[in-house]
């Protein structure tokens, strides 16, 4: 599923962002996460956020983001949706990392136990063999003396 990210000036107060619920008013920026489906299948899923309130995103995190109608907007806050959306991929990229370290640690986890009950099972073998022998030597006739 492609996205992408547009932002703009809100046109009128009617949008709520999906983040807070809250309207946003009317020339505040607003940034909008656009979920593109392929073509056939309905329409574009737009979700529409304050600045402030779009923390993380849903999709592919391995994509790239476009940013649509970035040059719609004063200079002062096209570097304010920049920083927003570069804060928003960083946060995607450590989820991601520690996904992948939590991930490695359960293996590490998993590995450990294996190599505990594998020696478990070596050493009740070794009893096991201990104990035959102890059994052996009792059942068997003295022959050394």
């Amino acid at each position: 599923m492609k996205q992408y990210i547009e932002v703009g000036y809100a046109l009128s107060n009617r949008v709520k962002c999906q983040n807070c619920l809250q309207q946003i008013i009317k020339d505040e920026i607003r940034i909008g996460h656009v979920l593109a489906r392929q073509p056939g299948l309905n329409f574009d899923k737009k979700l529409w956020y304050h600045l402030n309130c779009l923390n993380s995103i849903k999709g592919d995190r391995n994509q790239d983001l476009d940013i649509v109608n970035i040059h719609g907007l004063k200079e002062e806050d096209q570097k304010k949706v920049k920083q927003k959306v570069d804060q928003i991929k960083k946060s995607s990229y450590q989820k991601k990392d520690q996904k992948e370290v939590k991930y490695l640690s359960k293996q590490e986890h998993l590995q450990n136990y294996i190599k505990i009950q594998r020696d478990l099972h070596l050493i009740q073998k070794k009893k096991q063999c201990q104990q035959a022998m102890f059994f052996e030597q009792i059942d068997s006739p003295d022959e050394q003396w």
